[in-house]
């Protein structure tokens, strides 16, 4: 298996900004809305679409592992529409025994990049993060990422507090999940 080298910045939030980013100019409405028991099959494709990319692997797992991970009490995903087109999405982990929130993924959909949209789902992302009490939001990006997502967090207020050097599989050493023995 090919192991790729890279470098995890962790970056947190101690207080929610004052005001959420209005959304930019745009032909069509834009939504963000949240998806409750999302059908794991419209999961997969959202992740593979922004995760690949960047070798995204972490939820790439059998399906009853994977349905208790994004059906969780304490996950959130929010899906970003531009008319009836899917533009972006981000998960969150509400941790309530300890006042913190993490947003686990964010991305733009490819087609949609250069927009100002993903300003304006990180201003939704951060007003969710701390919709439930939290008083600490959490992020994490690496070196892999796309090269926009380290500064982007920056300029919304997120602070790096770590950095780490690991090393992650390569997307096609884990492609598709593992299929589940019955």
């Amino acid at each position: 298996m090919r192991l790729l080298a890279t470098t995890v910045t962790s970056l947190e939030m101690r207080r929610r900004p004052d005001e959420r980013l209005p959304p930019p100019p745009t032909d069509a409405p834009l939504r963000i809305d949240e998806v409750r028991q999302m059908p794991i099959e419209r999961y997969r494709a959202l992740y593979k679409a922004i995760g690949a990319p960047h070798h995204w692997t972490s939820r790439l797992l059998p399906d009853a592992r994977l349905k208790r991970e994004i059906h969780a009490p304490r996950t959130r995903i929010f899906v970003m529409t531009l008319g009836s087109a899917t533009a972006g999405w981000f998960e969150l982990e509400i941790k309530r025994e300890i006042d913190e929130a993490r947003i686990v993924h964010f991305g733009i959909m490819p087609g949609f990049r250069g927009r100002d949209l993903a300003h304006f789902m990180l201003s939704q992302a951060i007003w969710a993060g701390f919709s439930e009490g939290a008083r600490r939001l959490t992020i994490e990006t690496n070196t892999l990422d796309h090269p926009a997502a380290l500064p982007l967090y920056k300029k919304h207020g997120f602070r790096p507090y770590a950095t780490r050097d690991v090393k992650t599989p390569a997307i096609e050493a884990v492609r598709e999940p593992v299929r589940e023995v019955r």
